[in-house]
């Protein structure tokens, strides 16, 4: 008679994962702040003459404005919350000494890194279809209340669906590269406290340092400085939507490189960053020893 396998399966630590996420509290704090947050910069938006106007005389010019902020709103409200939520089920489990419990009982290294990338994986979904229909119901809502009807937002040139699949794109981009990062963070320092000030500090170091290597550039004469700007990730990051929609160029929230990068640029730094941080985690998960 055949004995069952004592080793997890990938199914169930998945689950389980998944659990450790639905039971941290920041969580939902952090989801509960940025609700307020959205609601508050939303109702700004469309409290200004500009936006009413350009609603009524040009539909299409209102739906670009409207992918450029919400775009960039999710971008930025769900890159720190994953970043947040990655360095914590990773770090968690090396502050509080839970790794070695989980790879005693047959959970193997490799199989719990890809059981926490699917999670919140998972969670970086939910929050974009979240924040999609929240994004619908607000300017369905305003549309209503200054036209009297959506008509106009449904009869767009086909374009316009076109630049709202990059948006979508380049919001699933960043999803995955914020996963990526905080756990890298996390497991790099083998610390909750180092993975999430790491991760939380790293995009703001990136796009500030374009400032910097600007202003070393205007001292120091040396245009090197500025071409060094091309490999940052941040900056990267925010170029993507210009660079992919044809004919036109979605403003940028954040900094962009201090000099023309091309798009296929743009996926070659993104990548390597993408595959230094994959590469980076589970060699360190393989080779080291869990002592703590």
């Amino acid at each position: 008679m055949a004995t069952k396998s004592a080793h997890p399966s990938f199914l169930g630590t998945v689950g389980g994962e998944l659990l450790k996420l639905s039971r941290q509290r920041s969580l939902y704090v952090m989801l509960g702040a940025g609700a307020l947050l959205f609601t508050f910069v939303g109702l700004a938006i469309f409290s200004a003459d500009n936006v009413r106007t350009s609603l009524k005389a040009e539909p299409l010019a209102f739906f670009y404005n409207f992918l450029d902020i919400m775009g960039g709103l999710f971008d930025t409200g769900s890159g720190i919350v994953l970043l947040i939520c990655a360095s914590r089920l990773f770090g968690m489990e090396y502050s509080s000494g839970t790794i070695r419990i989980l790879l005693a009982r047959g959970a193997g290294r490799v199989q719990l890194y890809f059981a926490k990338l699917i999670a919140l994986a998972v969670l970086g979904v939910v929050l974009m279809v979240g924040f999609a229909l929240v994004a619908l119901g607000l300017t369905y809502g305003y549309a209503m209340s200054v036209t009297g009807t959506f008509t106009p937002l449904l009869t767009l040139p086909a374009i316009a669906y076109t630049y709202l699949e990059i948006t979508i794109l380049v919001g699933l981009l960043s999803v995955a590269i914020s996963i990526l990062l905080g756990s890298t963070a996390a497991i790099v320092g083998r610390s909750l406290a180092f993975g999430i000030a790491v991760a939380l500090s790293f995009f703001p170091a990136d796009n500030f340092g374009t400032l910097i290597l600007g202003l070393m550039t205007r001292i120091t004469h040396i245009d090197a400085w500025n071409k060094a700007t091309a490999y940052l990730l941040g900056p990267n990051l925010n170029v993507l939507a210009a660079k992919l929609e044809p004919g036109r160029q979605a403003r940028a929230l954040f900094a962009t490189p201090n000099v023309s990068v091309s798009t296929e640029h743009v996926w070659a730094v993104i990548g390597v960053y993408a595959a230094l941080f994959l590469g980076v985690s589970i060699v360190l998960l393989l080779r080291r020893d869990v002592l703590e």
